[in-house]
This record gives C-alpha cells, structure tokens and sequence, in this order.
C-alpha cells in the first residue's frame, strides 16, 4: 500500500472521529433534563363528620372502596355498594338523602359494572353484540334485587390538597353502604342474558358464549 493511499485513508479515520465528538456534544447539550416525578398529593382528611359534636370516630368502611370492602370477610357472599354524593352544602345533601331510593342507584351500579366486564369480555367482538349488550344491560337495570339492604349512612367533610400540599377544596361528602347477597344480583344476570334475543349466526353465538362464561363466577 502507497504512502499515499495510507494519508488519505488516516485523513478520512480522523475526520470521521472528529465529527463523532461533535455530534456527540451537540446531542448532550440538546438533549432536554429530565422532569422531575412529582409526588402524589397527600391523601384528602376528614376534618368533620357526623359524630365529631360526640366524639365519635368515622366508621372504617367511609374510606373504603366497594371493591375493598367485598374482601372484607364480614361481607363475605355480599356485593357492597358505597353510594357518595358530595356537594358544599351539607343541608342540601341532607335534603338528598331523604329522597335517596336504594334499589334505583344499585341497579344503575350493577348495570355499569355488567357493561364494563361483558366489553371486556366480547373484545373484538364487541361491535357485532353492541345491539345484545344494550338488551341485557336493560334487563339487568330493570331486575329487583332481593336482600337489599341499607346498612349504614354517614356524612364526612374532607380537605383537599394539591401536589405541593396547598389545600385545593373543601367538600361535604354523604355516603350510603349497601349489601346485596351475590346470588340475587347473579340470578338476575343470568336472566337478563336469558332474556335477550338468540343470537342469530353461529359466529355471535360464540361471541354470546364466551361472554356467558366470563360472567360463570359474577359480575367482578
């Protein structure tokens, strides 16, 4: 190999690593920092409640969710609904509870919850029973759930903060806790299935199929 050759090669080598530092560096200084994570806000306090003029403590189902307290052993059987309604007047929520129907939020509940698993369930065959869904989410919402019971109300107002710490809002908050047995609410799945109309092809009724079967252990 000519001493020429060999200059033109070492010529284009250091170029070439040249560039690469540049490069480099310009991508280093480009390059934005990252964003700090910022903390969740701390958790919302009860600051007033129904027993607070008698020095009473909040009971310990108002700070939990309904999927919580179905893990509970005392509710073992039970589907649990914590049905909340907050407002900033507390008199007005009072008002509220008055006219609170049970039966009526319970079937609305249950009707979302059935809605959520049975989209889960059909997956990509959701737009071929969009038509069966809304038939058996109707006749679920139209069922009467025997054993349904009122077991608790309570009242809370809560403190609010945002991510720093500052308090956001203040608010009133009227909760009811209810039990259905399991049973009741799954019987009237199951009929709310049985009502809708046949499926037609036997493509949907696969579809139906596996839908019913996702339902086998209830609506969770």
């Amino acid at each position: 190999m000519n001493k020429m050759l060999i200059g033109a090669i070492l010529i284009v080598l250091v170029s070439a690593f040249f560039v690469g530092c540049v490069s480099t560096g310009h991508d280093q200084a480009t390059q934005e920092p990252a964003k700090p994570t910022l903390a969740p806000p701390p958790p919302p306090q009860i600051i007033e409640h129904k027993l607070s003029d008698f020095g009473g403590n909040p009971p310990k189902w108002v700070e939990k969710t309904s999927l919580e307290l179905e893990k509970d052993k005392e509710y073992d059987g039970f589907y649990v609904f914590v049905i909340d309604e907050s407002g900033k007047d507390l008199d007005g929520l009072k008002l509220w509870s008055k006219k609170f129907v049970a039966a009526d939020s319970v079937a609305t509940m249950v009707s979302s919850r059935v809605e959520s698993k049975f989209v889960g369930a059909a997956a990509g065959d959701k737009d071929m029973l969009e038509t069966y869904l809304e038939q058996v989410v109707k006749n679920v919402s139209k069922a009467e759930y025997s054993g349904l019971r009122v077991n608790d109300e309570f009242w809370v107002k809560k403190r609010y903060f945002t991510q720093e710490g500052a308090v956001e809002k203040e608010e009133f908050r009227y909760l009811f806790l209810i039990t259905v047995p399991k049973k009741s609410i799954d019987d009237a799945i199951k009929g709310g299935f049985n009502k809708a109309p046949k499926p037609k092809t036997a493509e949907e009724k696969a579809a139906v199929d596996r839908v019913k079967d996702a339902f086998g252990e209830g609506m969770d």
